[in-house]
């Protein structure tokens, strides 16, 4: 496809094009009319075909709020409202990429795959997740994804549990 500086893309901008030598690539860059959201395209000969959403996570202190949300909108969204949908996804998935990060101040979601379909199927999942997750639903997803007591039987210590408490 032949790209122009200024031309609209279904709703995307062309503001930049600018070959990188040091990958082969040609980088596009294109901004969004109505939310300003920015768009990164490379065009090079890898058969991988990669995507990944991010947004600004700055967190307001040390409670790891950010991590958790990471983890809490991976719990099911509005068209695959299933507990964990990428625990499934990984069974059937030919991908080459596939998990979430947060970091200081940001947080992505990148997945990749060869396979065309695949990786169409992978960025369904991933942009219903972030954009309609279920924790809007169901509280209980954020409290399960950060911490929670657990007591195995009634004479046990009462403990601390929670798929991000344990990764920190």
């Amino acid at each position: 496809m032949d790209y122009k500086i200024g031309t609209n893309y279904n709703g995307f901008v062309l503001v930049r094009e600018e070959n990188i030598k040091e990958v082969n690539s040609i980088a596009r860059i294109f901004e969004h009319e109505k939310t300003g959201a920015r768009l990164l395209h490379m065009e090079n000969d890898d058969t991988n075909k990669v995507f990944s959403i991010g947004f600004k996570t700055p967190p307001e202190d040390s409670t790891g709020v950010m991590h958790i949300l990471e983890h809490s909108v991976l719990c099911g969204s509005r068209k695959f409202p299933t507990k964990e949908p990428f625990v499934e996804l990984v069974k059937g998935s030919l991908n080459t990429f596939l998990n979430a990060m947060t970091f200081s101040d940001k947080t992505i979601y990148p997945i990749a795959s060869q396979n065309e379909k695949d990786f169409f199927n992978l960025m369904d999942v991933y942009l219903d997740a972030v954009f309609y997750p279920n924790i809007y639903k169901t509280k209980e997803i954020l409290m399960q994804e950060g911490w929670h007591y657990d007591l195995e039987k009634k004479e046990d210590e009462l403990t601390y549990k929670g798929v991000v408490y344990n990764e920190m």
